[in-house]
């Protein structure tokens, strides 16, 4: 045992892990192997993943992954936090006779072999061979990607808990897929090169419609789309940068207006501002650029390394905006500058709660405080690969992450297509203009549309009407509208065939149900082009094979184009807090720690996106919607959610009850935000309200800490029960428990309560909601006594504990005496009833896992209650 505790810290002496802690660690686990359900050889051989400490908590995390033979069970991670040199609290995921259900020790497929399995998995061609980059420790590597893509594979051979319950061997790989859209986890068996199991862990926030429940639907219908002045630069010496922008706590171009910042960053988590990446005074960059995020436009949707406004030497961002009815072509630098502002501030805030280097978070230059360095943000505005979208990337520590941010076309439908003859087909119909930057050639608006019979291009290729080659029939085109049919050439190559065959203006097809999101580039292009659905496009080829058909093309006044997704500071905030919770829960260098069931990953980015728009004069029972913007919805709808969330369970009635019924992941997580809405509120009601967000002392900073905490104390994959465990223990822990009971109070209100059952934390269908509070603590109740209150004083040693504790009372006779334990959990864990009781009594408590405990000693005269530490 001591010979693995040597090798261990040997090997990780380069991260300063205490040898006192991990000897620790292994005397705890060697004394408690009965209550985590383990052996002593199961827990003889684990490594450190990572490890975290905070300076204002004074807590420390330990991330062991569990190993076999020295090969690691991707499954096998426990986390243990120690304070005071104590371990108080334990997110056990250890595996038992470990063993007696492993199927090999040896591969038989290689890294590279079992590689190419999980490339043709997802129809990824490598381009050239592999090779290993990296040897980062025993059976984990780095390898190239071998398809020219910035980011490396991550391969490790690992142990893969199958649904018989049984220990595969498996090659376990993390990599992008060539176009940034997934983040795949897969492992696949060494043994038989099956695929075990894969995971996508980009985040994506595709919301689609828009919540429309009758019965608490708090608008009506969707408003005009808001009408917007250009703001005017103002000249400023702003050698710290000035950016105009939404503030943070300004949620979206609906809930207020831009303002120019000066110097916004905050001294403690960006010391040099937010362009510099050498730990030098003054800019690197001039363009948004910097130590914690690189944000640029990806209109084209290829993530290349579009462009980005430049400051200049003074480093002033401001640019106009005109709107949702104005091309985004005209405004793509004032989209960027705000991506990077609140990108940036997400950075900065809650740098200031724990989410820092040792924890994790996304920087290039850790300016030398510890753990991987080189992983700043990629952030994309107006992304050309999707639209009504948002995605957040997390891959472990030292990798980039990345954010996509899209336009959101759920508005007023676009009715510019109007159908003149024949009269089978004739009226107006709905269409979508281009993202061509540049490129893009606004419709005329109404009356002076574009008029013209329509002509479909012909090609002479198998796909005759795609456009992806000259016209052969261009005489036929020029001077006309020309209807193409989508193909697999780019949408620019489509246009630009079509005006060089002499057409003014281009309708393409759709070749799926659905709409199209048209990007690219060409500055060339000189003529309108709009796209329609596969239904109305073919209904009009086939009326034009009958014969003439003409059309009119125009923008009715003030028309909905799009809202962008990157003035969205609410979607930002939400799609950062991925990169949060993802990099907390379960330490910086596991990403697979939220891809459960029951996982509360959208939980807890509602609620980071909640706190960034918390104002003074707020009030908790009103009702706050996510994507309000977004979605083309006043300021008061509903969201982008079931329910709207609210203190106010007539406007949010959400219980645990729903996470069985709520889809996933979505639905699920909204229980969980709609669970910390009131925790904040609940802990502004008794702490109040400050508008410092970087360091108050206000209730919602406390909350805000709290859930810091309470994600680097939980279990990997953690369900609801195992959260909100991991809250209370952070409470205790930085408190001494001065909100056990408002914390339980909160919970128990939605169904949380010491009683409730999570099942499976791979099932999001079997919870069990339970509305109990545990018997209420020492900071919940005033203790009844009575007249002769000393002598009716029971005394408690010693505290702390090893196991054996002892009450006194030698000046009153108790008829009956109870005591009962409980955990911090509210579990009974030790229950007994005295008989004329008097003197000394002394119960055994060595059979609990070392922590806080409360003991309850009740009689007919008097109810006590003692905070015991066991050791």
């Amino acid at each position: 045992m001591k010979k693995s505790i040597f090798i261990i810290v040997s090997f990780f002496s380069l991260f300063s892990y205490s040898q006192e802690d991990l000897q620790r660690l292994q005397s705890y686990m060697d004394a408690n192997l009965a209550s985590l359900g383990i052996t002593a050889q199961d827990g003889s051989d684990w490594i450190v993943e990572s490890e975290t400490y905070s300076t204002t908590t004074k807590i420390r995390n330990y991330y062991l992954k569990q190993r076999h033979q020295g090969i690691e069970l991707f499954h096998g991670q426990s986390n243990f936090s120690i304070k005071d040199g104590e371990v108080f609290h334990v997110g056990n995921r250890f595996e038992a006779n470990i063993s007696q259900r492993i199927n090999a020790t040896t591969p038989v497929y290689s890294a590279f072999q079992a590689l190419e399995l999980a490339y043709a998995h997802f129809s990824i061609e490598a381009v050239e061979s592999f090779y290993i980059e990296e040897t980062i420790r025993q059976n984990y590597f780095k390898i190239n990607n071998a398809i020219h893509l910035d980011e490396s594979v991550l391969a490790k051979l690992v142990y893969q808990l199958n649904e018989d319950n049984m220990l595969r061997l498996a090659w376990d790989f993390t990599f992008y897929t060539p176009n940034y859209k997934n983040l795949w986890s897969i492992r696949i068996d060494a043994i038989n090169g099956n695929v075990l199991e894969a995971i996508d862990l980009t985040r994506n926030c595709s919301f689609g419609e828009a919540s429309n429940h009758s019965k608490h639907n708090h608008f009506a219908g969707f408003t005009k789309p808001i009408s917007h002045t250009v703001e005017s630069t103002s000249s400023l010496e702003a050698m710290s940068g000035a950016y105009r922008v939404y503030p943070y706590y300004v949620e979206s171009p609906n809930h207020g207006a831009r303002e120019l910042l000066s110097s916004p960053f905050n001294t403690t988590a960006s010391p040099f501002g937010w362009h510099d990446t050498n730990g030098v005074p003054g800019p690197d960059f001039t363009i948004t650029r910097g130590n914690n995020v690189w944000a640029k436009e990806d209109i084209a949707g290829i993530n290349s390394n579009g462009s980005a406004p430049n400051g200049g030497t003074t480093l002033l961002f401001d640019y106009p905006y005109g709107g949702n009815n104005t091309q985004p072509s005209t405004y793509t630098n004032a989209a960027i500058t705000n991506l990077f502002y609140m990108t940036n501030i997400m950075h900065d805030v809650w740098y200031n709660y724990g989410f820092d280097e040792q924890s994790g978070n996304f920087q290039q230059n850790n300016y030398g405080y510890g753990a991987a360095q080189n992983d700043y943000v990629l952030a994309d505005a107006q992304d050309g690969s999707g639209i009504n979208n948002a995605n957040f990337s997390a891959p472990v520590d030292g990798i980039r992450g990345r954010v996509q941010m899209f336009l959101w076309d759920v508005g007023p439908p676009t009715l510019a297509l109007n159908v003149n003859s024949p009269t089978a087909i004739a009226g107006t119909y709905a269409i979508r203009d281009n993202n061509f930057n540049p490129g893009n050639v606004p419709l005329p608006t109404a009356p002076n549309g574009i008029t013209s019979n329509l002509v479909l291009y012909v090609d002479g290729t198998p796909d005759t009407s795609d456009a992806c080659s000259a016209a052969v029939n261009a005489q036929a085109i020029a001077g006309k509208i020309c209807v193409i049919r989508r193909g697999t050439c780019l949408f620019v190559e489509k246009v630009k065939n079509a005006q060089n065959a002499g057409a003014i203006a281009v309708i393409i097809v759709n070749n799926v149900d659905g709409n199209i999101v048209m990007g690219g580039a060409d500055a060339t292009i000189t003529i309108p082009a709009i796209s329609v659905t596969q239904a109305v496009g073919e209904a009009i080829i086939a009326q034009m094979a009958q014969g003439i058909v003409n059309a009119t093309l125009q923008n009715p006044l003030d028309v909905f184009i799009n809202s962008d997704g990157s003035f969205d500071n609410g979607i930002i905030a939400h799609e950062y807090g991925h990169g949060i919770s993802i990099r907390l829960a379960g330490g910086r260098n596991n990403s697979s720690c939220l891809n459960n069931a029951e996982q509360m990953g959208e939980g807890w980015s509602d609620w980071f996106a909640l706190m960034m728009q918390l104002k003074s004069g707020d009030v908790g029972t009103a009702a706050r919607g996510i994507g309000t913007y977004a979605v083309n919805q006043p300021t008061n709808g509903n969201g982008i959610r079931s329910f709207p969330y609210s203190v106010n369970t007539s406007i949010n009635p959400m219980t645990f009850n729903y996470t069985n019924t709520e889809a996933i992941p979505h639905g699920v997580g909204s229980v969980w935000a709609t669970m910390l809405w009131d925790l904040t509120w609940a802990y502004i009601a008794k702490y109040g309200f400050d508008s410092n967000i970087y360091s108050g002392f206000g209730g919602n900073n406390k909350v805000m800490q709290l859930v810091i905490d309470g994600l680097k104390i939980q279990p990997c994959n953690p369900s609801f029960v195992d959260a909100r465990n991991a809250l209370i223990a952070a409470d205790q822990a930085t408190t001494g428990g001065e909100d056990f009971c408002m914390i339980w109070n909160v919970f128990a209100n939605r169904g949380l309560g010491v009683n409730a059952s999570s099942g499976l934390a791979n099932n999001a269908s079997d919870q069990v909601e339970d509305f109990t509070t545990p018997p209420a603590g020492p900071n919940c109740t005033t203790l009844t006594v009575g007249s002769n209150e000393d002598k009716k004083t029971i005394n408690l040693f010693p505290n702390p504990t090893t196991g054996i504790v002892t009450l006194s009372n030698s000046d009153f006779n108790f008829s009956k005496l109870t005591i009962q334990v409980f955990d911090l959990n509210g579990r009974k864990v030790y229950n007994e009833s005295i008989y004329n009781f008097s003197g000394e009594k002394s119960i055994n408590l060595s059979h609990l896992l070392t922590g806080v405990y409360l003991i309850k000693v009740n009689s007919d005269q008097m109810q006590q209650s003692f905070k015991l530490m066991k050791n």
